[in-house]
């Protein structure tokens, strides 16, 4: 499930701006909560035989379809004549405004409270918010979707399957246990619909609920955190949040520099047949995905969550690739300028590493189902940010 959380953030703006999926939701897929949790029980209008075989034929005239990148004219963005398309800004002496934001004691105190508040001691209780390691198996082997780490769970609230969060009360932080349990008759997956698995689940840690205000430094001995007193877990947090305010105010600097020079640069025309590719690769995603996460075609769930007409959906579809694709000369000018040259090699290199992270068996299986050109853009895309991010000059915002 993780392939389709990378598609979703590099497969340029279309993907995040029809806003039917929200990122969370996906990275919730892709750790696996999808097929333990109570909500993968079907409906009558996603299981039905009529949907199945929709399905099944979308599919396949989504393979019987011929890639635009496999046309005999076909020229990838790598290869264009990148001055008759782009005429960049001057960049190089361009100064932008970003705010900077000062941490504050309410900042310290959020994120000691939401990520440093664990107990490695006691025991499992109703209430307690749990930060657990899983791997559900179905007849000895391990089954898609039931693999998650350092998951948080909140027991007794009914997110997972029957007998999954009982399960874990009384079991000890660092502890492991095999739950024995059966998947409901009517669960989503037919797969999984009425099948005994196992769950063998770790107990990381418990979140505390107290918060920082309520804690003494007997609790943070007693607990076993890993810290001498409130003085320490204080400092702590406080590096912590200006770690992360730091982190913010730099990808501001990238951000707000991209957007500058995307706006103020010229492009003066742009190939369809890439507007197409954008195109086709972002339905070939949404197909797959409402498949196989949400059981239903895609023409059923654009209908159902955006409620819409295909003709429109392909139509803001198209406008969105159009704009993808804009920037994405306006980010191989820039490469061209800065020298930023990124070889077949190290895309391949680069695919290969991240692979087995996005759920792909090879990286020359990622870079077929994402799209050369949508990859090989997402790398140079990092580098051109952090490459204006170091080039623009930057007056802090109040």
């Amino acid at each position: 499930m993780k392939r389709k959380l990378l598609i979703l953030c590099i497969a340029g703006a279309a993907a995040l701006s029809l806003g039917g999926c929200s990122g969370k939701q996906a990275a919730k897929d892709a750790e696996g909560g999808n097929a333990v949790s109570q909500s993968g029980e079907a409906s009558e209008e996603t299981k039905s035989a009529d949907d199945a075989e929709t399905s099944e034929e979308t599919q396949q005239a989504e393979t019987e379809t011929e890639k635009v990148s496999d046309r005999p004219d076909y020229v990838g963005i790598q290869d264009l004549d990148i001055e008759e398309y782009v005429t960049l800004n001057d960049y190089a002496n361009m100064t932008i405004e970003v705010a900077k934001s000062e941490v504050t004691d309410d900042d310290i105190k959020s994120i000691i409270d939401s990520e440093l508040m664990y107990a490695t001691k006691g025991e499992v209780k109703t209430g307690d918010t749990v930060n657990i390691d899983y791997v559900g198996k179905k007849d000895g082997v391990a089954f898609a979707g039931g693999t998650a780490s350092g998951y948080e769970l909140e027991i007794g609230s009914g997110t997972f399957i029957d007998g999954f969060e009982d399960g874990l009360i009384g079991v000890s932080v660092g502890d492991t246990v095999d739950l024995n349990l059966t998947f409901p008759e009517n669960y989503g997956s037919a797969e999984l619909a009425g099948k005994d698995v196992v769950f063998t689940v770790t107990v990381n840690n418990i979140l505390l609920n107290g918060g920082y205000d309520s804690l003494t430094d007997e609790d943070i001995k007693n607990y076993g955190m890993a810290y001498a007193d409130k003085e320490e877990l204080w400092a702590a947090g406080e590096k912590l949040a200006n770690e992360r305010a730091e982190a913010a105010y730099d990808a501001s600097v990238r951000s707000s520099a991209v957007s500058n020079v995307l706006e103020q640069s010229t492009v003066n025309s742009i190939p369809e047949y890439l507007v197409e590719e954008e195109a086709q690769n972002y339905l070939n995603y949404m197909t797959e995905l409402c498949q196989s996460v949400y059981d239903i075609d895609l023409e059923g769930y654009v209908t159902m969550y955006y409620g819409m007409e295909m003709d429109d959906f392909n139509s803001e579809v198209m406008d969105m690739s159009r704009e993808a694709v804009k920037g994405y000369l306006v980010y191989e000018a820039i490469a061209r300028a800065e020298g930023i040259n990124v070889t077949q090699q190290e895309i391949e290199k680069r695919a290969d590493e991240e692979a087995a992270e996005y759920g792909y068996s090879s990286g020359s299986e990622l870079i077929d189902e994402v799209g050369f050109t949508t990859y090989r853009m997402y790398i140079v895309q990092g580098l051109v940010s952090d490459r204006l991010g170091e080039l623009v000059k930057v007056e802090e915002k109040n």
